[in-house]
């Protein structure tokens, strides 16, 4: 077991930065923590020494957990792993910075094959996290319900590059968004393409003139 830094975002914006250096404290903090219940409480309080600090948990929007040492936790089925990536990093293994390679949503996946789906997540307060998660293709009627699932939880956890794991606060999710989205369309959704970024103007110009 080893050290452990505990970061707390608020919707402001603000990081504050707690330490733990005793091995035993840290097995007992990732051992009582499960990762979907971690904002269910109305406060979330952390002890030091000469300090005592409260938050209020519906005011928080990630929790980082920086230590080598793994949590047990576990993805919804079919959800493999869910990793941070920079901004840069997912925009370049997407695709979104060379539009002509983008994948379709409608391209055909085959049950039992892997793919990997990159998400971008806006929360309370303008803050933007970019994931990349990796999950086995399911049956048809089960693959948009799998990835809705996973977003429409009370918390997500997923690991960090540089080690560790952070837990998103759900219920400050503002928009998540899907690329390349599930195959199969909701009911409800309003068909429309996502515009790129220097496409608004000319599109603009384009319904003007129609």
């Amino acid at each position: 077991m080893h050290n452990m830094e505990i970061r707390i975002h608020t919707q402001s914006g603000s990081i504050e930065t707690f330490f733990q250096d005793s091995p035993a404290l840290v097995a007992s903090i990732l051992k009582g923590i499960q990762s979907t219940k971690v904002f269910a409480t109305n406060i979330i309080t952390i002890a030091g020494d000469y300090s005592l600090t409260t938050f209020a948990a519906s005011q928080i929007n990630r929790v980082d957990l920086v230590t080598k040492d793994a949590p047990p936790w576990k993805h919804p089925d079919d959800i493999l792993d869910v990793v941070e990536l920079s901004e840069d990093e997912f925009r370049e293994r997407s695709h979104l910075n060379d539009p002509a390679r983008l994948e379709r949503r409608r391209s055909p996946k085959q049950t039992g094959e892997f793919a990997v789906v990159f998400v971008e997540v806006e929360m309370t307060g303008g803050s933007r996290i970019f994931l990349a998660a990796k999950i086995k293709v399911g049956l048809p009627a089960e693959r948009l319900q799998r990835l809705r699932t996973l977003f429409s939880a009370a918390a997500v956890h997923f690991r960090m590059p540089p080690g560790g794991t952070a837990i998103l606060n759900l219920k400050n999710l503002v928009r998540f968004t899907l690329n390349p989205g599930p195959d199969v369309t909701p009911i409800d959704a309003w068909l429309a393409h996502h515009l790129v970024p220097g496409e608004e103007s000319r599109r603009l110009a384009h319904t003007l003139d129609s």
